[in-house]
């Protein structure tokens, strides 16, 4: 157990440590271009985030479909052996290479939302509100605003899940709109906002953590 336990810690940290390269490469450069060509702060990280997150993406997409196969098959008969290698082959084996890609549309919507929210607002926040003037405790407060600020776009991430179990499950995919319209008329708008609680606290820290430490590097 213990040692299950640490390889599966073990591919988290890498796949984190992968998706905040990711979004360092996506951004960082995209954000000096901008700021050089407007001068605006705001603008640049505005931009940059959704690079970024644009980036993160090609990565989070296949990660998203295999990590929501293991979790809804997770005591369906046939699956007691599946772990993210053996999902991953048959996903490939059924669907093909571009298998793994299904549910890219929302999820590249998903992500560039995500990061151009939280770095816009982050910087919104330092400049426009001035939190920037109050030190560290006025960055991690811009972070803060721009992690909760970016979870707006949670009926993204529901479809995205919901389309990507679907496809785990063996059910044909539907439109973005057919998702939509399905959970508003099964569950209200509420349920296009399921998880929004534990997002926004994990949108905090990623925000602090990929946003603030690198405003306060100069990155």
């Amino acid at each position: 157990m213990i040692h299950l336990g640490l390889i599966e810690l073990m591919k988290y940290c890498f796949f984190s440590a992968l998706l905040g390269a990711l979004y360092l490469v996506g951004s960082t450069g995209t954000k000096k271009a901008v700021f050089k060509a407007t001068g605006s702060s705001t603008l640049a990280a505005l931009v940059g985030g959704c690079m970024g997150g644009v980036a993160q993406a090609f990565v989070m997409t296949p990660a998203g479909l295999v990590f929501t196969s293991l979790n809804v098959n997770k005591k369906t008969p046939g699956h007691e052996k599946d772990n993210a290698i053996v999902v991953t082959r048959r996903i490939i084996e059924q669907k093909g290479l571009l298998g793994m890609y299904v549910g890219m549309k929302p999820m590249i919507i998903r992500q560039a939302t995500n990061w151009a929210s939280r770095a816009g607002f982050t910087e919104i926040a330092r400049t426009v509100f001035g939190l920037s003037k109050y030190g560290l405790l006025g960055e991690i407060g811009s972070g803060v605003i721009g992690g909760v600020g970016s979870c707006w776009n949670t009926p993204i991430e529901t479809i995205r899940v919901t389309m990507q179990r679907d496809v785990s499950q063996g059910r044909k995919p539907k439109t973005t709109t057919e998702y939509w319209n399905g959970i508003v008329e099964r569950d209200g708008y509420q349920g296009l906002f399921r998880g929004i609680t534990p997002r926004g606290v994990q949108a905090i820290w990623q925000t602090c953590f990929m946003v603030v430490v690198p405003n306060l590097l100069g990155v």
